[in-house]
């Protein structure tokens, strides 16, 4: 595949120029979860963003543009020991693991803001990977699911695409 072409950033060359901080194609959902950060004035610098899952699409590089926006990341996945102390500490909370309602109340510190990027079915529903209700009054801001971050995906990957071909 061309890195050209490479809309969603899965090629080497991408995810180096990516972890390089040089441009290039992030993947999608990443870009996603920035730029809704971005449209809310939610800065970046200074505060401590813990991600939650750290897969090639969404976790590492959506770590490394935390950290390029001069943010403090903490990445976690299902198997950190100390998972519920590591996300208590977030001030802005990435939750891409993959695990309905993986995240709950007792691990949001009030006043966090609450990126859900997580799509599973629970009891024949689609839910993300934050317990929304149960969070909802606890963070200062969440994203839904459905409705939120693959809304803004869809928007992401159009954009790269046009930028695709123009290139």
């Amino acid at each position: 595949l061309d890195p050209k072409k490479d809309i969603d950033g899965l090629t080497t060359y991408n995810i180096g120029l990516v972890t390089a901080g040089k441009g290039g194609f992030a993947p999608c959902t990443a870009k996603a979860c920035m730029a809704i950060l971005n449209h809310y004035n939610i800065p970046l610098e200074g505060k401590h963003v813990v991600v939650v899952g750290r897969s090639q699409v969404i976790g590492k590089p959506v770590a490394l543009m935390a950290l390029a926006a001069h943010g403090t990341v903490t990445m976690c996945h299902s198997r950190t020991s100390d998972l519920v102390e590591q996300v208590k500490r977030g001030d802005i909370i990435i939750a891409a693991a993959g695990r309905a309602h993986m995240i709950t109340a007792n691990m949001i510190k009030p006043g966090a803001v609450v990126i859900d990027v997580g799509i599973n079915e629970l009891d024949g529903k689609t839910v993300g990977d934050v317990d929304y209700d149960a969070v909802k009054d606890i963070a200062s801001a969440i994203t839904p699911v459905p409705g939120g971050v693959g809304s803004v995906t869809t928007t992401m990957m159009l954009e790269a695409v046009y930028e695709a071909y123009h290139a």
